[in-house]
């Protein structure tokens, strides 16, 4: 069994068990991050610390870990750190051996940047809410009939609902608009830059759908499971119940011909008129995966029998699965406060 690398672990406590779990004590699986009270880091078999990721020494402390712990599979649970490491991920391969499960850099800006992936929604004929970078692109479109209220506004860039506006007529968008960049200009987004960081969509108020297609180690595409998104919490899926997945097949279809990735690509779709439509790709383990894993997709252990060049257990999972979260303690050994 592979040596496993989460990298900036932080609160995914629940994924640390599943890959602690899935290896069965055959391999060890080491946690990172800047902080020694990350709930994730109490689950892992081993544990460092490291410096924040936009430290300039952050990318030669992680290949040091990697070196000394013998990783052989290197997965990442922050938006910020997704990027450095596709950016490196040659790079880190090369001088360590380990295989980093990070999208390519094209697919990662896909994945990123909600502006690239509305154009890339259009490019494949993915349906997709209608998306501008400007106020007076939209209230052109509304002008024209080709978008209608209300709209939603949000960063261009990041995730957790940071800066999201919801906009009831189009004499509201200007500060809306304003508001959502402000809130940008103070949040970690701001490493982005402001210049078109702010984006106008369509508001769809139909039922919104988590999907997670999971790659192989080649970027080749294994499989993918759906649910339905009852509540929502802190900008996660809070309760959520699997459904079938054949209404999802053509757009995941188009989605793996066309965007390379490694492991877990987590997609939301909102459904306006039983029509599904692509609202944002995050290529990483999401807050929804597991439902995923609790429904019978068990992507990890697909991932490390992938890795492993063993037979691939047969890919399913459970139809009309409810499950919630729910709060949890750990306790920090004192050795790490």
């Amino acid at each position: 069994m592979p040596n496993i690398l989460l990298s900036c672990a932080g609160r995914r406590h629940y994924l640390a068990e599943y890959f602690v779990e899935a290896i069965g004590g055959a391999g060890r699986v080491v946690g990172t991050d800047m902080d020694p009270t990350a709930p994730a880091l109490v689950a892992c078999d081993r544990r460092r610390l490291v410096p924040a990721v936009a430290a300039p020494d952050y990318l030669e402390r992680l290949i040091e870990v990697i070196a000394e712990e013998e990783i052989d599979m290197v997965f990442s649970l922050n938006d910020l750190e997704l990027e450095l490491l596709s950016r490196n991920r040659d790079a880190i391969e090369a001088c360590t051996g380990a295989t980093v499960y990070v999208a390519p850099e094209a697919s990662m800006a896909i994945g990123a940047d909600k502006w690239l992936t509305y154009q890339f929604a259009l490019r494949h004929g993915i349906p997709t809410p209608a998306t501008f970078l400007d106020v007076a692109s939209a209230r052109e479109a509304i002008g024209a009939g080709r978008c209608a209220t209300p709209l939603i506004v949000k960063p261009r860039w990041g995730s957790a609902s940071i800066g999201l506006v919801r906009v009831e007529s189009a004499d509201a968008l200007e500060a809306a608009y304003q508001t959502c960049r402000n809130a940008v200009a103070g949040s970690a987004l701001a490493v982005f830059g402001l210049d078109g960081a702010v984006m106008i969509q369509e508001r769809i108020e139909g039922s919104e759908y988590g999907v997670d297609i999971l790659y192989g180690r080649d970027e080749a595409f294994i499989g993918f499971a759906a649910k339905r998104k009852l509540t929502m919490r802190a900008g996660e899926t809070d309760k959520a119940v699997t459904v079938e997945p054949a209404r999802f097949r053509a757009s995941v279809e188009r989605i793996t011909r066309n965007l390379p990735h490694r492991g877990n690509l987590d997609c939301d779709f909102l459904e306006r008129d039983e029509e599904l439509l692509l609202l944002e790709i995050n290529p990483r383990f999401g807050g929804g995966y597991p439902f995923t894993h609790m429904a019978g997709a068990n992507h990890v252990a697909i991932l490390l029998a992938d890795f492993a060049g063993r037979p691939l257990p047969p890919y399913g999972y459970g139809i009309d699965r409810t499950f919630a979260k729910y709060d949890c303690l750990t306790e920090t050994p004192a050795h790490l406060a």
